[in-house]
C-alpha cells in the first residue's frame, strides 16, 4: 500500500510539471524548515492529495508562481490558516457539494456540516467556544486519511483514543462538568473487548453511540433506541414491557440502568433474581411482584441449564460408547437455542411470554435424553446378545472338541 501511494504521488507531481504547472506551494514548503515542511510531508499520504487536492483547494492563492508575495496574495483568495470559527466551514465548501463530492464517491454523504451545527459540538462552537471538536480535531489536518484506512484517527480501532484526547483530559473537560473517564470505562467493557481483542470492527465504539458529525448524548428516553440499533430484539421486548412505562416515571435510563453505559460487560444469569449480585432485589422488595417474577424467570434458566447439562453429559457418554448420536444433537441444539432465546425474552419481564420457550427447551432436552438412554439402553441389550453369542460359541466349540477327541480314542 505504501509502495503504491509513493508511486501515485509521482505520477501526480509528474503530471503537474508536464502540464507545466508546477505547484510552488509544494516545492517552496518542502524546502522550508521542519514546521513549514510538514504539511507538505503529511499531505502526501493523505487522501486528498490522493485524489489530485493540493495545497490551493484549501487555501486559495496562485501556487504557478513562486513569488511568495503573488502566490500568497489575499486578492486571490489565500487565507493561510483558517481561524477555528471557520474550519467546519471550509470543509463544507467541499463535502457540502453534492455535484462535486460525486467525483470522487457518488455514495459519499454530503450532510457532515449541517448535522455538525446541530450537535453538541456544533452548537458550543457557534457559541463562540474555540476548544470544542472541529472537523480538523478529529480527522487532522493535512494527513486526513479515508475512514477505512487503519491509519485513520477516525478508524474504528484508533476512535476511541481520538475522542479521549479531550474527553479523558481532566484539565480541558473541567469548565463543562463532564466526567472524564469514559474512555477508562469503555476499554474495560465487553464492546472494547470485542473491538480490540477479536479485532471485530463493527462492535460500537464512541460514534456508533453518540454519532460522529451529529455527536449529541442521547437522553434518558432515547437510550434503548441507542442500544436497538444493535440489539434490536432485546429493545423490541423492553419497550412493550412493563419496566417501559415504569423507567419513564422515574427518570431511569433504560438499558443504562441495569447494563451501565461505558463500561457496559458481558451478561451472565447472575444478573437476574433475587440473590446477590442479582439487580433485579435494587429495585424490587420482598414482598412485590416483581421479586416474584425475577425469581421465577432465574429457576426457569437454572432448571433449563441443568437438564440441558444431563442431556449434554448423556450424549457424551453415548458417542463415548460408539453411539450414533445425531438427532440426539439435534434435539440439544434445540434446548440450547430455546435457552438463548429465554435469556433475550427476560427483557420481557412476563412469566406468561417466557414459559412457551421455557417449555420448549425442557422438551426438547428430555427427547435428546430419552433418545440417547434409549439408544444405550439397544446398546447395552446388543452388548449382552453379543456376550451371550460368544458364550454359546465357546459352549459349541468346546463340545465339538470333546466329541472329536471321543472319537479318536474310539478308533484307536
Amino acid at each position: 500500500m505504501k509502495t503504491y501511494r509513493i508511486v501515485l504521488v509521482l505520477i501526480l507531481l509528474t503530471g503537474y510539471f508536464a502540464a507545466g504547472q508546477e505547484n510552488h506551494c509544494i516545492t517552496c514548503h518542502q524546502e522550508l524548515d521542519a514546521s513549514l515542511a510538514l504539511p507538505v510531508s503529511e499531505m502526501k499520504d493523505g487522501v486528498h492529495f490522493l485524489s489530485g487536492i493540493l495545497c490551493n483547494d484549501c487555501h486559495g492563492g496562485d501556487p504557478t508562481t513562486d513569488d511568495p508575495e503573488l502566490s500568497m496574495d489575499p486578492a486571490k483568495g489565500f487565507v493561510g490558516t483558517p481561524q477555528f470559527k471557520d474550519i467546519a466551514i471550509l470543509c463544507a465548501g467541499c463535502h457540502s457539494d453534492a455535484v462535486y463530492m460525486r467525483k470522487f464517491n457518488p455514495n459519499v454523504s454530503t450532510e457532515q456540516y449541517s448535522r455538525y451545527q446541530t450537535s453538541q459540538h456544533g452548537i458550543l462552537q457557534a457559541q463562540g467556544d474555540i476548544k470544542v471538536a472541529t472537523c480538523t480535531s478529529c480527522h487532522g489536518v493535512h494527513n486526513i486519511k479515508k475512514v477505512s484506512d487503519p491509519t485513520a484517527t477516525v478508524y474504528p480501532v484508533n476512535l476511541a483514543d481520538q475522542c479521549g484526547k479531550c474527553h479523558a483530559d481532566k484539565e480541558y473537560m473541567q469548565e463543562y462538568g463532564i466526567d472524564t473517564q469514559q474512555l477508562e470505562h469503555y476499554k474495560n467493557s465487553v464492546h472494547a473487548k470485542m473491538l480490540y481483542d477479536q479485532g471485530d470492527i463493527g462492535a460500537p465504539t464512541c460514534n456508533d453511540c453518540h454519532g460522529n458529525h451529529g455527536a449529541t448524548p442521547p437522553g434518558i428516553t432515547s437510550i434503548a433506541y441507542v442500544c436497538g440499533n444493535c440489539h434490536m430484539i432485546q429493545q423490541e421486548y423492553f419497550t412493550a414491557s412493563p419496566h417501559k412505562t415504569g423507567f419513564d416515571e422515574m427518570g431511569f435510563s433504560e438499558c443504562g440502568e441495569c447494563h451501565g453505559n461505558h463500561d457496559i460487560q458481558q451478561t451472565n444469569d447472575e444478573m437476574l433474581g433475587v440473590d446477590e449480585p442479582a439487580l433485579c432485589i435494587n429495585c424490587h422488595d420482598s414482598d412485590s411482584d416483581g421479586y416474584a417474577v425475577a425469581m421465577k424467570l432465574r429457576t426457569d434458566i437454572d432448571s433449563l441449564k441443568a437438564v440441558i447439562g444431563i442431556a449434554e453429559k448423556m450424549i457424551f457418554d453415548a458417542q463415548k460408547a460408539g453411539v450414533e448420536v445425531v438427532d440426539e444433537e439435534m434435539n440439544l441444539a434445540k434446548a440450547q437455542e430455546s435457552l438463548v432465546h429465554y435469556r433475550t425474552m427476560i427483557h420481557t419481564f412476563s412469566k406468561e411470554k417466557v414459559n412457551e420457550t421455557f417449555k420448549a427447551g425442557l422438551e426438547s432436552s428430555d427427547n435428546a435424553y430419552k433418545i440417547g438412554q434409549q439408544a444405550l439402553k439397544e446398546l447395552s441389550n446388543r452388548r449382552i446378545l453379543l456376550i451371550i453369542m460368544v458364550l454359546l460359541t465357546l459352549l459349541v466349540a468346546t463340545l465339538l472338541i470333546f466329541y472329536i477327541k471321543q472319537k479318536e480314542n474310539h478308533i484307536h
